[in-house]
């Protein structure tokens, strides 16, 4: 939950004192991680030119009466009720039993929590045509100082490139795209932030790329992926709404077609489905960042796994799956499993050095085999590798085959156990 909160001009924090009545619970249909605000509500925190485009922040919102929140809030536009919407995938502490009819609350928004981010302020206006081009010179810089690729594609290939090495784009292809990405007339890529549909009215499966309306795609489709993003499994093509649906109201439409560039919106899932963003790389809307790619010669080259419809329980865990390692867990089982990592100074030690070599054996193993990213081992060593990551957030052991242990350092082993 720690997090330094967003600078204000003047230099005030982005931290808030409210009345909980200024805030509910509403029921969770899928949007992982991501409430709303209203945006006049939103307005009148962040007052002013510099932030009347505010997408969505992220946020940790705590008070006495409803328990400790983070996510984001996607902005909204709220005519009834009160102006911040929480859902229960953003509580991770309950109510208090000592103080629950203090009245009070607080909003902190963080400090990289703002979007559309600086870079996607950029990226929108070089999009559109109607909106003033960014500057040349300041822009060609800020994308020298974030290529995909840090060395040469044949040297060493980063995370997405890899990826998209891995899903069949041919080398030749990325090569000449990190190329043509590091100057504005060659950029077709973004980092945008994944956010709750405010309308609930974009079709099942479907995502909506706010800012993008200028900008056409084969199929009408764009490759989507999230770091890390160390599988091939780990990204979609997914269809994006262009046109408006019938079951949504005009102005929802005209309004979602007004919002900049910065966010990719995901539909709700059907009820008893898995929420989409977690068949990219097991995402959420809590503040997860998404790479976007509409370069057309990848497009026409790239082929991922398809979106399929997966049945979760109640508490968001693949039925009959027997654990909870793809699910959500609920607060009460975070708290609980927090506090024990916070005591586990020897494994908090030692689980940078694993998260690391279970990454060089990922890659080592897939460069060893014809089947690459897909792999069996490079999969099960990837998959402990995206456990390592989550490790400081809920502890407990890293799963990788028994076999497998012989690979990783013998003082690391002891951070492993075999899959259920």
């Amino acid at each position: 939950l720690q997090s330094p909160a967003l600078k204000l001009p003047g230099g005030r924090p982005g931290i808030f004192f409210l009345k909980a009545k200024e805030a509910c619970e509403i029921d969770d249909i899928g949007n992982d991680g991501c409430g709303f605000i209203d945006e006049a509500f939103l307005a009148s925190l962040l007052p002013g030119r510099k932030y009347r485009d505010t997408l969505a922040i992220q946020v940790r919102f705590l008070a006495p009466s409803m328990g400790i929140f983070k996510g984001m809030l996607m902005r909204k536009c709220i005519s009834n009720g009160p102006p911040i919407q929480l859902t229960p995938t953003m509580k991770k502490v309950a109510a208090s039993l000592m103080n629950a009819s203090d009245d009070r609350s607080c909003l902190v928004i963080t400090q990289a929590g703002k979007h559309p981010s600086p870079m996607n302020q950029y990226i929108g206006r070089m999009l559109d045509p109607t909106l003033k081009p960014p500057p040349e010179i300041t822009f060609n810089d800020m994308l020298k100082k974030k290529p995909l690729n840090k060395k040469k594609l044949k040297d060493k290939a980063d995370m997405i490139p890899r990826l998209l090495l891995g899903l069949g784009v041919e080398e030749a292809t990325v090569g000449a795209y990190l190329k043509e990405s590091l100057k504005i007339n060659g950029l077709a890529h973004a980092y945008v932030v994944g956010v709750a549909d405010p309308t609930d009215a974009l079709p099942s499966g479907c995502v909506f790329v706010t800012g993008f309306s200028h900008v056409s795609t084969p199929n009408g489709e764009i490759f989507v992926t999230r770091s890390p993003c160390a599988k091939a499994s780990d990204a979609r093509m997914l269809p994006m709404v262009t046109r408006k649906p019938g079951s949504m109201a005009q102005h929802d439409w005209e309004w979602l077609n007004s919002l900049p560039f910065g966010a990719i919106i995901f539909a709700n899932p059907n009820k008893g489905k898995e929420p989409l963003p977690a068949q990219i790389a097991n995402g959420d809307l809590d503040g997860d960042r998404y790479f976007l790619c509409w370069n057309e010669d990848i497009l026409e080259q790239v082929k991922t796994d398809p979106i399929v419809e997966i049945t979760v329980d109640s508490h968001g865990n693949i039925e009959d799956d027997g654990s909870e390692m793809d699910g959500k867990k609920p607060y009460h089982d975070w708290l609980k499993e927090a506090q024990k990592l916070m005591v586990d100074s020897v494994s908090i030690e030692n689980i940078g050095a694993l998260t690391g070599s279970l990454y060089k054996l990922a890659e080592k193993t897939a460069d060893a085999s014809n089947l690459f990213m897909r792999d069996p081992d490079a999969v099960a060593f990837a998959d402990a590798y995206n456990q390592a990551l989550e490790f400081g957030k809920h502890g407990g052991k890293i799963q990788l085959p028994l076999y497998l242990h012989e690979k990783v350092p013998a003082r690391l082993r002891k951070l492993l156990s075999e899959p259920n």
